[in-house]
């Protein structure tokens, strides 16, 4: 089974990549396992040159966003999605992972610099790509 959500997500990175618009699929309580092949990275702010963590290392990795007590998992970092008065983890800014109507959310990368898409709760936003599988557990950290 697992084989599948894979080819389901390079499915969905490649159409981004081309150009075509996203795929909603429906949020999921839990996290779906990314692509293992890279190290996944969200960046945010001007130009998408601010670092906001890694999105599939392990919790212990300092830059882990699910590192509570690194820079990118606590709820009081300026700098994490898990910080709701934060400019990443706002409900009300353009450029948060938690508003439903961002413009400019965080971006999705792995180190060879490969896009795949958007983190956001914006499910209409044009290059969601990756983002609409982790929609719910997004949700889950943005109203945690």
């Amino acid at each position: 089974m697992k084989q599948p959500l894979l080819s389901v997500a390079i499915l969905i990175a490649a159409l981004a990549s081309w150009g075509c618009p996203p795929i909603y699929i429906p949020p999921t309580a839990t996290m779906p396992p990314p692509p293992q092949t890279s190290k996944l990275m969200i960046f945010g702010g001007s130009n998408h040159s601010v670092y906001l963590g890694c999105l599939n290392c392990s919790e212990y990795a300092t830059d882990s966003v699910k590192n509570q007590y690194g820079p990118h998992g606590s709820a009081y970092a300026s700098e994490s999605i898990f910080n709701h008065y934060g400019t990443y983890g706002s409900a009300y800014s353009s450029e948060g992972a938690c508003s439903q109507y961002a413009s400019d959310p965080p971006v999705i990368v792995d180190a060879a610099g490969k896009y795949y898409g958007r983190l956001t709760l914006n499910r209409y936003h044009a290059q969601l790509g990756m983002g609409a599988q982790l929609m719910g557990w997004l949700a889950a950290v943005c109203n945690g």
